[in-house]
């Protein structure tokens, strides 16, 4: 693939940032649709600190910096490298790109993980749809109810009752490398070879935000005797459980629509919730919801309902999530449906609107938990109100940073009202609780330091060459060096002022460029960032029709697409296009005269710290009472003409 400019140019023009971003965070439109305000999803956010700007392709969070063009999103929030984040956008955007002769082996990137994973879901799906083989998996899904419309839309599929059948398939068309770098092959255990995942059972494809394969989740049919029932992909460069919900590409829509996010507990459920119109219904993928989850989905719902079955373990269950996440900024609901029923059983005999009618009345976590405490303790003797009082305060005593959180403050104004005691009583006895809760924790290890060099890091997925593969639960935040981490924190010094104003300027106005670069040199300028910034501005200045946008498409660099886009958001607030539009009676035509001020400000800086530099070492060097040397007087007369010139130029004369 030949990464020119043009390429990168065509992939960036018929990418959407607003609509990209979209796909990872619920965007609200600001000042008429040129600016766009959500959670940033590289940290978190609890109140939405990204901005992303329709009219420049660009975005910024206000936290953590995080900033740049359409590349940059991509290669930060999948951990990758500029062309493999602009062959997933070229994908995105239909556009086939040139074949790349110096490609290293598919195997050895995450696209060709991707390919594998689409190419296996599909021939799942093909063989599923019309193998003999085949003919269980279909009644099963036929028995749940499930049209073939679902079956086409979440791409069921099945694996033949063979160990080698996967392997024998893809032979000719992807190593074996490969195979096991997507996690759909496994190292035997009694001898050399492999052998295939999910054998002899149905298959519920696993897909990111953006609708591509990360894995895949199975179910034994009827009959089987695995121990097993259900089982999901091993963990892999793409396929990660902790930041991974199961439909949410397909129910991201309904989500921002509603606010309000349905978590099941089943794919199963998921798809009949689907099928009956709740389509704002999403799943974890067999584990317990983490705070991961939470976040990925509070991106786009206000309202997060969790739906358990209405038996013992669906109440057990519920309970149990309270402790953790009633901390969240999240309206947190609990639904336990009515007699016992599973939600695939409830939409059957009742329908979808009666679901959405139950989802709509969920009560609160913590009504949640009052009523299942009532129900404890149904009198309403002292004795029961205060075992309801020690229940909740110890919910909310072990719930993780609750003390720092002001929900703290409303849950506990909620719990005195509700059990008709005074919120003081209320907040004192749960200091009492709370030191008690800490005093019973196990307390951590001494025994070895964080930094002790005996431990052993988290190991890497790898490749079957020995590559190691980034992790999507590696940190989300690349360091940000120190010089441009200065600039973004405000610590600017008087040189980064001028040199920054320089650069807003070329930024806001590109025709402009030819004028800087006439009258400073880019060795002139003494950040190195913002040096090779200025660079790349000169290189692109011999096309006068150069934008922002290209410019952020001609960088590769994240650091420096940061910096661009922190430099244009400083000459918004300034409202530099309008100053450059002001006239000056005294400017000639083609510079501005606010531009001609700050060039003249910035070489008044150069000569004045030239100046010093000269003038330094002529005042100790030659020993008191000694006459000046001929060169030290030179000296000293030109600096007693530059403080005239500097004088004339202060006072206007």
């Amino acid at each position: 693939m030949d990464l020119t400019s043009d390429i990168r140019e065509q992939v960036r023009s018929q990418t959407d940032i607003v609509a990209l971003i979209g796909e990872a965070v619920a965007l609200t439109p600001q000042r008429g649709g040129r600016e766009h305000v959500g959670l940033c999803c590289f940290h978190d956010d609890h109140n939405p600190s990204m901005r992303v700007y329709a009219d420049r392709q660009s975005y910024r969070c206000w936290v953590c910096n995080a900033g740049g063009d359409c590349f940059s999103f991509v290669m930060e929030r999948e951990k990758i490298g500029f062309r493999e984040a602009l062959e997933l956008l070229a994908k995105r955007a239909h556009i086939k790109l040139p074949e790349f002769a110096g490609r290293r082996g598919d195997e050895d990137t995450r696209t060709a993980v991707y390919e594998v994973l689409l190419w296996a879901q599909e021939l799942f799906h093909k063989t599923f749809l019309g193998d003999p083989l085949a003919a269980a998996a279909r009644d099963y899904i036929h028995s749940r109810g499930m049209t073939s419309e679902m079956v086409k839309q979440f791409r069921i599929g099945y694996h033949p009752n063979s160990w080698d059948w996967l392997q024998s398939q893809a032979r000719g068309k992807f190593k074996p490398d490969l195979l096991l770098a997507a996690r759909l092959i496994g190292q035997r255990d009694n001898g050399p070879g492999f052998h295939d995942f999910f054998v002899d059972r149905v298959l519920f494809p696993i897909r990111n935000e953006r609708g591509q394969a990360v894995g895949f989740g199975c179910r034994i049919l009827p009959g089987s005797t695995h121990p097993a029932k259900y089982w999901n992909s091993p963990e892999s460069p793409v396929f990660l459980k902790s930041k991974l919900v199961f439909a949410l590409d397909a129910a991201r829509d309904e989500i921002r629509k509603t606010e309000t996010a349905l978590i099941c507990e089943g794919y199963t459920d998921v798809i009949a919730c689907h099928q009956y119109g709740v389509k704002n219904a999403v799943a974890t993928l067999g584990t317990a919801l983490t705070d991961q989850h939470v976040t990925i989905l509070k991106r786009f719902a206000r309202k997060v309902v969790l739906v358990y079955d209405g038996d013992a373990a669906g109440m057990a269950a519920a309970e149990r999530v309270l402790e953790r996440f009633i901390v969240q900024d999240v309206d947190l609901r609990i639904l336990t449906l009515p007699e016992g029923l599973d939600p695939d059983e409830f939409l059957a005999a009742k329908g979808g609107d009666a679901l959405r009618a139950l989802v709509e009345s969920a009560p609160e976590a913590l009504d949640f938990k009052l009523r299942c405490l009532h129900a404890k303790y149904p009198s309403k003797t002292l004795d029961s109100r205060q075992r309801i009082l020690e229940e909740m305060l110890q919910v909310l005593a072990s719930a993780p940073r609750m003390s720092q959180h002001v929900r703290e403050g409303l849950l506990l104004a909620a719990l005195a009202e509700r059990l008709g005691l005074r919120e003081e009583q209320v907040r004192d006895r749960l200091q009492e609780v709370r030191i008690d809760v800490a005093r019973r924790a196990p307390r951590p290890s001494t025994s070895m330091s964080p930094q002790a060099p005996h431990q052993v890091p988290p190991q890497r997925p790898h490749s079957a060459n020995g590559e190691s593969f980034p992790t999507r639960s590696e940190p989300q935040r690349t360091i940000v060096p120190s010089e441009t981490g200065r600039l973004f924190a405000g610590r600017l010094n008087l040189d980064d002022q001028l040199e920054c104003e320089l650069l807003e300027i070329v930024l806001t106005v590109p025709a402009l460029t030819e004028i800087v670069r006439s009258a400073i040199a880019t060795t002139a300028i003494r950040h190195p960032q913002l040096q090779l910034l200025l660079a790349e501005t000169y290189r692109l200045g011999g096309n006068r029709s150069w934008t922002f946008e290209s410019l952020l498409g001609a960088l590769e660099d994240p650091e420096l697409k940061r910096l661009a886009v922190w430099l244009d958001e400083r000459a918004r607030a300034k409202d530099l296009a309008a100053k450059l539009r002001e006239p000056g009676a005294d400017s000639d035509e083609t510079c501005p005269p606010f531009l001609r001020r700050s060039i003249d400000a910035f070489h008044w800086r150069r000569e004045e710290q030239s100046q010093l530099q000269r003038v330094a070492p002529t005042s100790p060097a030659s020993g008191e009472g000694s006459p000046p040397s001929e060169e030290a007087d030179q000296l000293l007369r030109q600096a007693y003409q530059f403080h005239q010139r500097r004088a004339t130029k202060r006072t206007g004369a």
